[in-house]
């Protein structure tokens, strides 16, 4: 695994992602090997020849940069800020660079609201500093609940009853917490056991289709087949049926109001 800092200009920046105007990403790449990552296309505005997963570019000096942005600015920002668009604020070497939560205590500084989605329960270590935001949410995300079939598909990202439980923590500790159920694999992920398994660790869950067409499609072709040779063209063949996804976004609906949480979004490629 090759790590190495870099020095960037700025770290906050203008969003077109729908209800996140800004995004912050600490790191270039990210280690978790989730085989259906869509960010993966950012390999090319990188100097970078290794596959996708293997590397982390680390943004050298950012909690810095940004409390020099946010200083400069003629009006404090007072809009949520989102983590992260194309990377995972919470991956492994977070534990050592430690660059999110400096960044957070510079945007708590500032007053700035925050909105994290993470895979990884690493978010709990800074339970201390979300408490103290006026406005802080933090999401999970999850393709699955099932940790054998996690560790295929998203191999050193935390295992997802880790990340159940770490929604119940926050959640206890007064964090407003949301489930992500993204990539939603037809013929994979099972929509009843997820929304089972999150009943009373939030109030909201979305879900998101895996997108075929993406150049991600190939890593998880070859990862279905090694579970089942049937499975890569059965949900192919179900993410490209307008009727599958229909009849899912009206059972995710029914599914939340039986478990007590609200279906906020359902999107598609």
């Amino acid at each position: 695994m090759g790590i190495q800092s870099i020095e960037v200009k700025g770290i906050l920046q203008k969003s077109k992602i729908p209800g996140a105007n800004y995004v912050i990403n600490p790191y270039v790449g990210c280690v978790h090997g989730c085989v259906y990552c869509y960010a993966r296309f950012m390999r090319r505005f990188t100097a970078h020849t290794e596959p996708w997963g293997t590397f982390l570019d680390v943004k050298a000096d950012a909690a810095r940069i940004l409390d020099k942005q946010l200083a400069s600015r003629r009006k404090p920002l007072r809009e949520e800020v989102f983590f992260c668009s194309v990377t995972d604020p919470y991956q492994p070497p977070e534990r050592r660079y430690r660059q999110t939560r400096k960044i957070l205590e510079v945007l708590l500084k500032h007053e700035v609201p925050v909105s994290i989605l993470t895979k990884s329960d690493l978010v709990l270590r800074d339970k201390d500093i979300l408490r103290q935001f006026h406005g802080a949410t933090v999401g999970l995300s999850f393709s699955t609940v099932d940790d054998r079939l996690a560790r295929i598909l998203e191999p050193r990202a935390s295992l997802p009853s880790r990340r159940i439980r770490a929604l119940r923590e926050l959640r206890d500790a007064g964090i407003d917490t949301w489930a992500f159920l993204s990539p939603f694999l037809p013929g994979v992920s099972d929509l009843d056991a997820q929304v089972a398994a999150l009943e009373g660790a939030v109030d909201e869950f979305g879900v998101e289709a895996i997108n075929t067409r993406g150049g991600n499609w190939i890593g998880v072709e070859k990862t279905l087949a090694g579970i089942d040779p049937a499975l890569p063209d059965r949900c192919k063949t179900l993410s490209r049926d307008p009727a599958f996804w229909k009849d899912l976004e009206h059972r995710a609906r029914r599914l939340g109001g039986e478990h007590r949480m609200t279906m906020t979004g359902f999107y598609r490629h």
